[in-house]
């Protein structure tokens, strides 16, 4: 089972590729079977080809940067919480957007689980 602080580092490492933009690398942070629901509420991305299409789509439409503020464990040996700040091309023009993404991570220390909470209101 992963550390506390290895948790931390998947999670931290998720911003730095979705930044980088290479989604095979984005990828390899996923087990196969993940499942993501970014934002909550809009429907989940089960699947290493459901995810890939959605990577792609961020990579090529949005030229996010994520920028991380200091990760939170939790006592469960899974979960970490990661406020981010995320600036992406959204209809014609760069916005903030403010969210708090949870992962879960698995055994193997891969994103079994993430959550992305933010709604209209955190877009700026």
């Amino acid at each position: 089972m992963p550390s506390e602080q290895q948790r931390k580092e998947v999670a931290l490492a998720y911003c730095e590729r979705v930044t980088a933009g290479d989604v095979e690398k984005i990828l390899e942070l996923f087990e196969p079977d993940a499942v993501i629901e970014d934002p909550m509420g809009t429907g989940e991305v089960h699947g290493r080809e459901a995810l890939r299409e959605y990577y792609r789509n961020i990579v090529d439409n949005f030229q996010s940067t994520v920028i991380p503020d200091e990760p939170r464990g939790s006592h469960e040996d899974t979960f970490v919480a990661l406020p981010i700040t995320v600036t992406a091309h959204i209809d014609g023009s760069m916005k903030t957007v403010k969210s708090v993404d949870v992962f879960q991570i698995s055994q193997a220390g891969r994103i079994q689980r993430m959550w992305a909470y933010w709604g209209p209101s955190d877009i700026h």
